[in-house]
This record gives C-alpha cells, structure tokens and sequence, in this order.
C-alpha cells in the first residue's frame, strides 16, 4: 500500500487548514470540497490555486464520474457533515478521517472542546476509516498519544493540535504499508456532541464561590476557542476576565487563602489572585468592563481598587446567581 499520490480533502475549519496546508506542500494533486465559499478551507484553495467545490448531495464533486477518484485517497478533518457513500466508494485508496482524540474517546463533532472542559491532560490524534452514514465508527488505521499542554490558552491549544495533527497525517502516509488497523472497542467509546453558542454563554459566566479554580479555568480555554472570555458581576456590571491562569506557587495560595474568603481577589505584582472554592486561586492578568478597552491587572487595581485595603467585593456570575452563591460562602466560611 504505497504512499497516494492524489487527495480528495473535505474539510471547513479555520485551524486545521493545517492539514491541507502539509498535504499541500508535500506536493500531492489536491481536490478539495468545503461548505460555501465562506469558509477558509475555500479562501486557502483560493490564495494557493488549488482547485475547490463546494459541497453538495445531488452529485460527485467537480461533476466528475465516479471511477474519476479511483486514484485518490479521502481525507476528511473537521468537515461537519457526513461524506456520501457514493464519494467513499468511489475513493479506490480508501477515505480517512484525522480526529484529534484518542478514538472511541470523544467521537463526535468536539473531541478538543470537550477535552478542554474536562481538563484532560493526555489524549491524541487517531486515523480512523470513514463509514457511510455514521460518524467516528470506522476502523483505527494509525494512533498517536499527545499530551495537552496546560498553560496554553484554548486558541493556543488548537493551534498547537492542528501541527500534531499534520505531522500524524504525513507520518500516516509514508507508512500507510506497514500499519495494521483494528477495530474500535465499542465499551470504550465517549460521545463530543457540539457545544452551542448559547450553551458556551451560559458556562462562560462563573462563579467562584462555587466553582473551584480548575473548573473556571477548563471553561475559560474552551470559551477562549470561539473568542470568549469567561465572565463575572461585579457593582452591577458584568466583568469579563482575560489571560486566565491557574495559580500553583504554594506561596501564593497560601496568601490568597489566608487573606480571602471565595469571590475576593487581591492584587499581586502584577495579577489579580482571585481565590475560588477549595483552596484555589486564579491568577487574572487582563479584565474588560462593558464599553472600555482591555486593562492590566495593575491598571485595573488602580482605577478601581478600593483606597483602604488590597480586596475587592464579591463576584457573582449574575444577579440571580448572588442569594445561592452567598448562602454557599456561609456555610464554608
């Protein structure tokens, strides 16, 4: 099984025009299919010439015959929809799928956000095969663990998954003779349904008098993939909260534990310490209050800290949220 020399891509998302990008410059003739002429799978074939249709279910891509991609191999990543039967018995090399989790983990159409709200540290890119009508049920044809980085933002993470995700693929194609695939273990298998917009809002407003650290932390990355920040009330306003981290100086927790209750934060050379449940602490280095630019930490601890003393009010993820959450610090505290 030699290495193909012809692709047939179906994909649509921003970051892992990756992917194409490596098949690309590996020098492969590429067909590539996307959604709409929208999206930035098609911009990419655009600006590099190479040739694009836009999907459809009635007929093949381009117009062609079926026995036109005998000579191809699909490649599927991040497509949204499923691929017709016809075009993955039509691709005589086979038709793959690069799905950024360690498969049947995760199967579905969010493997990384879901990865990311539940803190997970070790995961992986698999190859798997493309059935028709179901969704990340193939056979596993090439696996590679990864470890997901802890301190990198939502966006750094994807980023930083789409690069292994190319290196797989290309590691994929110039060994495709010597791997053995196997089947899934069904037992195992964990569902990544998508996370709606509505359903990011709602997790993005937080809550640290019931929320611990690792928590608001895992939902600020998965927010930060589709430009959101996590968000609190503060004085009747709502204040969301930029370049997040968890704090784990021993000395810093210590401080934070000492001189806060849940929902108060303290600044600290250059952070904002804000201790949560469980003797947690997040370090906030950027905050935004409706209808004003970013500030530092320190500029906002200036502008609106109060003048005697180093801690700020509660916070409460919305007005409605206020009564339960301080009934919660009560009792903990």
């Amino acid at each position: 099984m030699k290495c193909p020399k012809n692709i047939l891509f179906y994909g649509t998302d921003t970051l892992f025009t990756s992917v194409l990008k490596t098949l690309n410059q590996r020098g492969h003739p590429i067909l590539t299919v996307t959604k709409s002429t929208t999206t930035p799978v098609y911009k990419f074939c655009k600006q590099h010439n190479l040739p694009v249709d836009v999907f459809t279910k009635s007929r093949l891509p381009f117009g062609s015959k079926k026995e036109c991609f005998r000579e191809h191999l699909g490649v599927v990543t991040s497509f949204g929809g499923l691929i017709p039967g016809r075009v993955i018995s039509s691709t005589k090399l086979g038709f793959v799928n690069v799905h950024p989790s360690l498969i049947p983990q995760y199967q579905g159409p969010s493997p990384l956000q879901h990865a990311l709200l539940n803190g997970d540290r070790d995961s992986g890119i698999t190859i798997l095969e493309v059935q028709p009508r179901t969704f990340d049920k193939g056979r596993i044809l090439h696996q590679v663990p990864m470890e997901i980085p802890v301190d990198l933002s939502g966006t750094e993470v994807w980023r930083y998954v789409a690069d292994k995700m190319s290196e797989v693929m290309s590691d994929y194609l110039d060994n495709r003779e010597l791997l053995k695939s196997r089947p899934q273990d069904s037992s195992k298998a964990t569902h990544a349904p998508k996370i709606l917009k509505h359903q990011l809002k709602a997790l993005s407003h937080v809550c640290p008098q019931t929320q611990n650290a690792s928590q608001i932390y895992n939902i600020s990355r998965l927010v930060n993939l589709s430009r959101l920040a996590v968000c609190v009330s503060w004085n009747d306003r709502k204040l969301k909260l930029r370049s997040v981290r968890m704090v784990r100086d021993p000395d810093l927790v210590e401080l934070a534990r000492v001189r806060l209750r849940p929902g108060q934060f303290v600044y600290h050379q250059g952070l904002i310490l804000m201790r949560c449940v469980d003797d947690s602490v997040l370090g906030i280095s950027e905050m935004i209050l409706p209808f004003s630019h970013a500030l530092s930490a320190e500029r906002f601890y200036r502008a609106h800290a109060p003048r005697t003393k180093q801690v700020f009010t509660m916070f409460y993820s919305s007005p409605d949220d206020e009564e339960s959450c301080v009934k919660k610090d009560r009792t903990t505290n």
